[in-house]
């Protein structure tokens, strides 16, 4: 496309630092704690189980949200290829096109 100048590099090395990112997110989501007992916090009457019930929901969103986050991130590499393959496509499309 004339008159137009894409660094297909920079695309490539932002979609490998999404696909590291969501590596470190999934790794991360995978690592799941010791599950939390009313027996962690010693004896404090009902509010040992209440506070380990809590521990245990947070611990639960922080997952959701940190796959929430590799997912996102796996979207925009993926999108990032898609990118590069067009542009490279409009470019010159008798060239076949890298497999990403």
């Amino acid at each position: 496309m004339k008159g137009f100048d894409l660094h297909f590099d920079a695309l490539e090395e932002c979609a490998n630092k999404a696909r590291s990112v969501a590596n470190q997110f999934r790794s991360t989501a995978d690592e799941r704690p010791a599950d939390v007992g009313s027996s962690c916090f010693g004896k404090l009457g009902d509010a040992s189980g209440r506070l380990a019930e809590a521990v245990r929901k947070f611990e639960g969103k922080i997952e959701a949200e940190t796959r929430y986050a590799q997912r996102n991130l796996d979207k925009v590499e993926a999108a990032l290829h898609t990118v590069i393959a067009n542009v490279r496509r409009a470019d010159g499309p008798d060239v076949p096109v890298e497999s990403v």
